[in-house]
Formats: C-alpha cells, sequence, structure tokens
C-alpha cells in the first residue's frame, strides 16, 4: 500500500513495513524472518537520529452512514423562537402564526429510544416547513 506501517494507538503498538522502510533510507534490512538476529531497530534509529529532521504522514479510515428523517407535513410546524411565541404566556404571537405557521429548518437533532440526545446535524441552508410540506433530510453519519 505504500505504507511504512501501522499505529495502533489504543494498544501502544507501531507495526512498521521493514521493505518499505529499508528502501527508502537505502539499507539493506532483514526481511527474511522475525526471529532472524537483525538489527532492524537499530538501523531505523540510526536513520532516525542521524537525519536533521523528518515527517509523518497519517490516514485514517472513516466510516460513513446515511439516515434518512423524515417530518411529515402536520409536524414540526411551530418554533420555541422567541418571536413565535410569547415569552410571558408562552402563546402564539400572531394569528397568522396559528392557521398557516411558515417556520425554517436549520437544525435536526437525533435522539434515542429513552429520548436522550445522540447527535445534532445543521442544515446546509435553512428549509422552509409548513403544513402543506413534508421534509427528507439525509444526514451523514461519519465515525
Amino acid at each position: 500500500s505504500g505504507s511504512y506501517g501501522l499505529f495502533f494507538p489504543d494498544i501502544a503498538t507501531i507495526l512498521l513495513n521493514c521493505v518499505a522502510i529499508s528502501s527508502s533510507i537505502g539499507v539493506e534490512a532483514n526481511t527474511a524472518s522475525p526471529l532472524t538476529n537483525g538489527v532492524n531497530q537499530e538501523i531505523l534509529f540510526t536513520a532516525i537520529s542521524g537525519g536533521a529532521s523528518f515527517q509523518l504522514n497519517s490516514e485514517e479510515t472513516v466510516t460513513s452512514d446515511y439516515v434518512f428523517i423524515r417530518s411529515r407535513n402536520a409536524e414540526f410546524n411551530y418554533s420555541e423562537n422567541p418571536s413565535f411565541i410569547s415569552g410571558s404566556t408562552g402563546e402564539v404571537i400572531y394569528n397568522s402564526f396559528i392557521n398557516n405557521p411558515q417556520v425554517y429548518m436549520t437544525t435536526v437533532g437525533m435522539y434515542n429510544d429513552a429520548n436522550e440526545l445522540l447527535a445534532v446535524a445543521k442544515l446546509s441552508r435553512p428549509l422552509l416547513k409548513d403544513f402543506t410540506k413534508e421534509s427528507l433530510v439525509r444526514v451523514k453519519l461519519d465515525f
């Protein structure tokens, strides 16, 4: 794959590809057997300590999954925004907001069965929502 090895920080282990390392530093490494009494670690130490500097690159595998979140036309048509409701009574301020509310979805929260918030997704742009529109939002989860 062209890499010099793998790093597993969770188990404090580094596995090195001695063929790749020896070919890049121009030194013949012992690749016959891991049980052979070679000096690969000394060759690597000498190459690193004798140089002025060295550079490391990393590569990480990210697993992605897509979740589709649907809100029907009768759902999520009101807001808790202070411009929408009265702060003292909690009632909708304008009568037009009662029969024909128009809100903009900007954020989607994902909850588990115990109603605990697990993740928050921000929409790339506000999405108009009212009683005539359903919404379907695709959320990409990277983990």
